[in-house]
């Protein structure tokens, strides 16, 4: 147990906070889009599927709820002094460390999103198409219930990245814990909103193939520039965490670091085919079928890379050795 209960519970953490990333991003950038290309009817037809996403966000922080529960005792398996009272060393860690300060404002974020994410889902909506360059009569700006779940959402991204190796980086630890905090918001924009149009074209109220194209086509920019800060910071919080090149190949955070980097390599590649290959080809049946088989592939494979992370965040970073 003290063995797979520490990754189990990172693992969910970091699936639940990318598909909370995913909803943002669908619906900040990727549905007002979709609904600029369907024109008539679209923003009713995407307010549907919102409205099926508000229903899976609160599904998901259910989730995550029950995963914060956890992290306490994950947390106390490896700060545990055996000789002292058990709840002595419970009201430490909660009240008088950062890591108990950020792990309290999460579950806060994480009850306040609850309702919010159930009240959204039981009232039907519509999405308003993208603002145009000279438009006479823009539509509205983003609802504010919507501003309100993108703050929440960021708020419990940040939290986690408060909590994450970015806090034991030797030196510029807010530039790391600001890109750490990038890095899974630029996850959740790709791999999270990938998932969502996939699963929004599954099921007895699965979108028209119209209204998923539309959503893959506005998903494309989003996944380019998601990707871009993905690796941006990828690359930056590798430099301050692993701090040698030998340590890539000669420590073991280095090694498991590698593998990560490997996987989500073919992760990116089988993206990029899809963007390459498949979008041109979205108008026909076997496109769309195509186009959605390598979705799903390169969303299994970012669930290997994310089982991987799991691992590779509960190891001990390299010992410091000057580049």
């Amino acid at each position: 147990m003290e063995t797979l209960l520490p990754p189990l519970q990172r693992g969910l953490l970091f699936v639940g906070v990318l598909l909370l990333g995913g909803i943002l991003a669908w619906r900040a950038f990727i549905a007002p889009e979709a609904a600029r290309t369907l024109g008539a009817g679209g923003d009713r037809a995407l307010g549907t599927v919102e409205q099926g996403f508000l229903r899976l966000g609160g599904w998901v922080v259910l989730l995550l709820l029950l995963v914060w529960g956890l992290r306490l005792p994950v947390q106390l398996l490896g700060f545990r002094d055996p000789f002292a009272p058990l709840m002595e060393d419970v009201r430490f860690l909660v009240l008088e460390t950062l890591w108990g300060s950020v792990w309290i404002a999460q579950g806060i974020l994480l009850i306040a999103l609850v309702p919010m994410f159930w009240a959204g889902a039981s009232a039907h909506g519509t999405v308003a198409p993208r603002v145009q360059w000279g438009d006479p009569d823009p539509p509205p700006p983003l609802p504010w219930r919507w501003r309100l779940l993108g703050g929440g959402i960021i708020g419990v991204i940040a939290t986690v990245a408060l909590s994450s190796h970015a806090m034991s980086v030797p030196s510029n630890r807010p530039l790391a814990v600001v890109l750490d905090g990038a890095h899974t918001l630029a996850a959740g924009g790709w791999l999270g909103a990938l998932t969502l149009i996939v699963v929004s074209g599954m099921g007895h109220k699965a979108a028209s193939p119209e209204v998923q194209a539309a959503q893959f086509r506005a998903f494309s920019p989003v996944a380019m520039v998601s990707v871009g800060v993905l690796i941006f910071a990828g690359v930056l919080l590798s430099t301050q965490h692993v701090m040698a090149w030998e340590n890539l190949w000669g420590s073991p955070y280095g090694r498991v670091l590698m593998l990560k980097i490997g996987v989500a390599l073919g992760v990116m590649a089988i993206g990029a085919l899809n963007w390459r290959s498949g979008l041109p080809r979205m108008d026909s049946e076997e496109g769309r079928r195509q186009l959605t088989h390598r979705a799903r592939l390169e969303i299994t494979l970012a669930l290997v890379v994310l089982g991987i992370t799991a691992i590779l965040t509960g190891m001990p970073l390299p010992e410091i050795t000057p580049l």
